[in-house]
C-alpha cells in the first residue's frame, strides 16, 4: 500500500501550499480541547478563512491547541494550508477546507445543505398545516417570515402542531395543561413564546385559558349541588351575578330554580350593568367574545337542565354575526328557538360608528355565503355592506 504524501505548490513569491489528496472519511484522533476548537472553527460557512482570524477564534489560551489542531487536519485531508516564509521559516497564512460540509458533518454539525432542506421542509409542512387549519394561519405567517433562529422556528412550529392535535381532540384546561400536553413540562412554554401564540392565535377559544375557565351568570336561576341533602347552593338574584368553573356543571350540580328565557351578552361591562335591572324569570349570561369549547359545553348542560328560549346580543360587526351564530347554535342543538336584541342598524346607526376595515369584509363575504343565516342577522349583514360602518355594543346597551 502506498502511503499519501503531502503536496507542496509554489505560489508567489515567499508563498505555497501544502495538501495531502485523499478523500476526508474520518476526523483524526482530537483531544477535547482541539474538538471545541474546530466546532468554533467550523461555526463559519466561508470556505477560505485568515489563520490569525481563526486563532482569534481558538482564543490566546488556545494558540498551541490551534497549531497541533490544524496540522493533524492537513494530515488527514481536511485543509489545504497556505504558507508563507518570514523571519526564515514557513508559517500559516491561510487555511482552505476541501470539503467543508463533510467535516461538518463528521463533526456533528448542521451543514448549510442540511439547513436548506430543512428550512424548506418546514415551509411545507407550515403551509400544510394552515391550510388545514386556517385559524393558525397568522401564526404560520409569523414564523416563516419573522427573524428567527432556526431553532426557534422549528419550536414554534411544534407548539402550532400540537394546538391544532389540541383543538382536534377539543381539549380543555389552562395553559399549564396545554405546556404538558405540548412539552411533557407545565413550565416548558417560555412567556415569549406564550405571548406570540396570544397574540397570533385565538387561545381562549381554543380551551387555553390563562385562568380556570368561567361561564358568568345573574339572574333568575338556582343552582344546588346533586350530592348535597341542603339542596340549593347559589340562589344568583342575591348576589349581583357569579363566575363558576366551566368544568362544575354537569358533574356536581343541578338546577333548583330554572329561567323563563336566557339573555346572552357580548360586552363584559353591559353584562354587569344589565345584571342589576332584570325583570322577573330572566337568566343574564356573559357571552364571552368567541367563546371557548368549556363554555359552549357548560352552556349545553345548563340549557338540557334548564330548557329556556333566549335572545343575544353582541357587537353589530361581522364578527358579532359568527359570535351570535356560535351562541344560537347551542340552542338550535337542544331545539330551543332564539333570537337577537339590539343588533339591528336600527338601534345603532345615528350613534357612534366605525368603518370596517379588510378582516370585517374577508368575514362579510364569508357571510353571503351563509344561506341559512336568520333573517335579523341577514339584515344587518346587508347594512354592514352597504354602509360600510359597524358599532360596538357598549355604546347603547
Amino acid at each position: 500500500m502506498v502511503k499519501s504524501t503531502i503536496q507542496t505548490t509554489p505560489g508567489a513569491r515567499g508563498k505555497r501550499t501544502r495538501q495531502l489528496h485523499v478523500p476526508l472519511t474520518a476526523l483524526p484522533a482530537l483531544s477535547g480541547a482541539q474538538q471545541a476548537v474546530l466546532l468554533k472553527w467550523l461555526k463559519s460557512e466561508a470556505q477560505e478563512r485568515k489563520w490569525q482570524s481563526l486563532l482569534q477564534v481558538a482564543g490566546s489560551s488556545h494558540l498551541e491547541v490551534a497549531d497541533t489542531l490544524v496540522q493533524a487536519l492537513l494530515l488527514c485531508g481536511a485543509v489545504a494550508l497556505k504558507e508563507e516564509f518570514r523571519h526564515g521559516q514557513w508559517w500559516p497564512w491561510r487555511v482552505v477546507w476541501t470539503d467543508l460540509e463533510s467535516l461538518q458533518s463528521l463533526a456533528g454539525l448542521p451543514t448549510r445543505t442540511q439547513r436548506d432542506a430543512e428550512k424548506k421542509n418546514l415551509g411545507i409542512q407550515l403551509q400544510s398545516l394552515a391550510q388545514a387549519h386556517p385559524w393558525l394561519s397568522a401564526a404560520v405567517h409569523s414564523v416563516l417570515n419573522d427573524a428567527l433562529p432556526s431553532s426557534s422556528k422549528a419550536a414554534r412550529a411544534e407548539l402550532l402542531q400540537a394546538l391544532a392535535l389540541w383543538q382536534q381532540a377539543q381539549r380543555q384546561g389552562m395553559r399549564q395543561d396545554f405546556a404538558l400536553a405540548a412539552r411533557g413540562h407545565t413550565k416548558a412554554i417560555t412567556s415569549t413564546e406564550w405571548d406570540w401564540l396570544e397574540s397570533t392565535t385565538p387561545l381562549e377559544t381554543l380551551g387555553v385559558g390563562r385562568f380556570e375557565p368561567l361561564i358568568w351568570l345573574a339572574g333568575s336561576i338556582a343552582l344546588c349541588s346533586s350530592t348535597s341533602v341542603q339542596g340549593v347552593l347559589l340562589p344568583l338574584g342575591q348576589f349581583g351575578f357569579v363566575g363558576l368553573p366551566c368544568r362544575n356543571f354537569g358533574a356536581f350540580m343541578q338546577v333548583a330554580l330554572a329561567p323563563k328565557a336566557y339573555w346572552l351578552i357580548e360586552n363584559r361591562a353591559s353584562f354587569e350593568r344589565q345584571a342589576t335591572q332584570l325583570p322577573e324569570g330572566q337568566c343574564l349570561v356573559w357571552l364571552p367574545g368567541r367563546p371557548s369549547n368549556a363554555w359552549l359545553q357548560a352552556m349545553r348542560w345548563l340549557l338540557t337542565a334548564a330548557p329556556a328560549p333566549a335572545v343575544i346580543s353582541c357587537d353589530p360587526d361581522p364578527a358579532g354575526i359568527q359570535i351570535a351564530l356560535t351562541a344560537g347554535a347551542v340552542w338550535d342543538g337542544a331545539g330551543m328557538p332564539w333570537q337577537t336584541r339590539h343588533m339591528d342598524p336600527d338601534t345603532w346607526r345615528s350613534g357612534i360608528t366605525l368603518p370596517l376595515n379588510d378582516y370585517d369584509r374577508r368575514v362579510l363575504a364569508e357571510l353571503q355565503a351563509n344561506i341559512g343565516l336568520p333573517a335579523d342577522l341577514a339584515t344587518l349583514r346587508d347594512y354592514l355592506l352597504s354602509s360600510g360602518t359597524k358599532a360596538e355594543q357598549e355604546g347603547w346597551l
